[in-house]
């Protein structure tokens, strides 16, 4: 058995509500320049993305989503949450609700810029199948009273884990 980790093609953020509380940012940083979502402070915002399960996967799989996030900062809890819906590739609707996992409060290094990465457990685990799609949204929390990050929220990249036969 092997554990893959499979970028999550991040799409859009929520236009039709939440606009402008997510979007995609080119940040200057000493020896580089880098593309990152960025999650506005004191508001709630969403991104979508997806990801193709691969084709071996077999039975019920142990699954993830891996959030590798940053701050400009050195303290302060951004508090994120993730939602999931497969969906299979052929005859099924993707007009459809995602399931929620357990929202994080995650306290940002001591140190700016600084990676941390989150684990989130898959909401629609039981339904995911070979070769399907899975829809993934990114809900940062920002008007929740346990998110006291002064900055905005920086999402350097999203993963699909699974373990693969």
């Amino acid at each position: 058995m092997a554990t893959w980790r499979i970028p999550i093609d991040l799409q859009n953020p929520r236009f039709t509500s939440l606009s402008g509380n997510c979007f995609p940012d080119v940040v200057a940083l000493a020896n580089i320049d880098k593309f990152m979502w960025k999650f506005v402070l004191d508001v709630d915002g969403k991104l979508y993305g997806q990801v193709q399960v691969p084709s071996n996967l077999a039975g019920t799989p142990a699954a993830a989503i891996i959030l590798v996030i940053g701050a400009n900062a050195t303290s302060g809890v951004t508090r994120l949450n993730v939602a999931t819906k497969s969906l299979a590739t052929d005859g099924e609707s993707y007009n459809a609700s995602l399931t929620s996992d357990t929202a994080q409060d995650i306290t940002v290094p001591a140190t700016a810029r600084l990676t941390k990465e989150v684990t989130f457990t898959v909401g629609d685990l039981a339904n995911i199948a070979a070769n399907d799609l899975l829809i993934v949204e990114i809900l940062h929390e920002g008007t929740h009273a346990n998110d006291t990050l002064a900055v905005n929220t920086e999402l350097i990249a999203a993963y699909f884990r699974v373990d693969l036969t």
